[in-house]
């Protein structure tokens, strides 16, 4: 098996068996999981493969690269959350649109400096 597949293999079992565990566990304490027609089941399929794919990845960029350079990616989640929603939903931030984008600044400037290459000293 080639290296770079243990990551993605580890996060399937993981979502597997974390998976069945939760659904048995709800099943004990009277839930069930019904779907309401197939676009239901396929969007509960894909929202699956989406979390294991980018925990693969996330893996995978975690075993070339040093800890401290992946995770400041995580700050994105914000910025991409707030985008997307204005974006695809039309929602309007109650913080204000300048408050915003100074957020959303300073945010993309935190991940650009910590992953800026340190000029070598003579």
């Amino acid at each position: 098996m080639p290296r770079a597949a243990i990551p993605f293999m580890l996060s399937g079992w993981q979502f597997l068996i974390g998976g069945i565990t939760l659904v048995c566990a709800g099943r004990l304490v009277g839930g069930h999981v019904a779907p309401s027609g197939p676009a239901a089941l396929g969007v509960l399929l894909y929202l699956g493969f989406l979390s294991a794919a980018a925990y693969g990845l996330w893996s995978v960029l975690l075993s070339h690269n040093p800890v401290s350079r992946v995770t400041i990616f995580g700050f994105m989640n914000p910025v991409f959350g707030v985008l997307l929603s204005a974006l695809l939903l039309g929602e309007v931030p109650a913080a204000g649109p300048v408050r915003i984008a100074v957020a959303l600044a300073l945010i993309s400037l935190g991940v650009i400096v910590v992953n800026r290459v340190p000029a070598k000293r003579v």
